[in-house]
């Protein structure tokens, strides 16, 4: 009896969320593979020592947006990355401070899969339910172990796909088999995923602020007194809130593949608010984003998260058609 109950809840809920789920695998797959498409990809950045931060700010910005956000590029030949207000994007050379390409997310293909991923482009409404998906993926994983969990000593037979059988027993041997190997990475990727997605649900919307508008010279001298406090550490990105005020991180690999130092600067005086250095930064992102991105695991941790994401496509379609043979045997 609890073993169908296992049964019932887990194909339920997989019903519900398959397309969503399947959403899930395939933009997490191409986001572990974001390095080698940004180079097949583009946009691409020109050689050369880059200009100055408010350089790249006025390329991005025009009239009627203005830069919430900008990423500096992490290798040679990449490009600056704003983000506007008005939901554009930008990306600026940081050799020439000239906009190489600028428009939605769908004109930059790898972040719209990212958008896709991780609020399914509809803002706080999206995140609820990515974190919600990551809840039912927790559930999936735990009540499709408990239908499979065999008797003592009958471990491998659990898992054999026995090719005598009708391709439909083959099919529902296939999805069990391929659930049950990939569980763990299955659980990681959820939980982790409900940790990222979930505290920004809840985090409500900004206080409304004043409209500051810096100069360029206001934008070089912060991030300036910003640099001075971790000198070697370059730059990752800077935040441009409504305010007399720019937070900056500033890549500090040396304690995470995600770990930053983080510095907030007045614009108006150049004057160091709070430096939080990487080691005492406990901002929860950091700490659990490599592992949700396989990064702690390094080479192996990639191509396991590969792995799960092409057997979780397979299982979000596979599912949905095992119900509707089951269903047609019914009538």
């Amino acid at each position: 009896m609890r073993r169908t109950g296992f049964l019932i809840w887990h194909r339920r809920l997989a019903l519900a969320f398959a397309p969503l789920l399947l959403l899930q695998a395939m933009t997490g797959a191409v986001l572990l593979l974001r390095e080698p498409l940004s180079g097949l990809l583009g946009p691409y950045g020109g050689a050369g020592a880059h200009q100055p931060v408010s350089a790249l700010v006025a390329a991005a910005g025009h009239e009627g947006a203005r830069v919430d956000r900008l990423f500096l590029p992490a290798r040679a030949g990449d490009v600056a990355m704003a983000q506007r207000s008005d939901g554009t994007y930008a990306a600026v050379d940081p050799a020439s401070a000239l906009v190489v390409r600028e428009g939605g997310a769908f004109a930059f293909p790898l972040e719209a899969a990212l958008q896709w991923h991780y609020r399914l482009m509809w803002g706080t409404t999206g995140l609820a339910i990515v974190a919600l998906s990551g809840v039912v993926l927790t559930l999936l994983a735990a009540s499709g172990i408990g239908f499979w969990w065999p008797a003592k000593g009958r471990w491998g037979k659990a898992l054999t796909i026995n090719p005598r059988m009708p391709g439909r027993v083959r099919l529902r041997q296939w999805h069990r088999s391929g659930g049950v190997v990939i569980a763990v990475l299955v659980l990681l990727s959820a939980v982790t995923g409900v940790l990222l997605s979930g505290p920004d649900v809840f985090a409500g919307a900004a206080p409304v602020q004043a409209n500051y508008s810096p100069t360029g010279a206001q934008i070089d001298a912060a991030v300036a007194a910003a640099q001075a406090q971790f000198p070697r550490a370059p730059l990752r990105d800077i935040r441009f809130p409504k305010a007399d005020r720019l937070d900056i991180n500033f890549r500090a690999d040396g304690d995470g593949p995600r770990s930053v130092h983080v510095v907030a600067v007045t614009l108006s005086a150049a004057k160091v608010i709070k430096a939080t250095p990487a080691a005492q930064n406990d901002a929860l992102w950091m700490k659990v984003l490599p592992w949700h991105t396989g990064e702690s695991f390094g080479a192996i941790g990639l191509m396991l998260l590969l792995v799960e994401a092409v057997v979780l496509v397979a299982l979000a379609v596979t599912g949905p058609r095992m119900w509707w043979q089951q269903r047609k045997l019914r009538k």
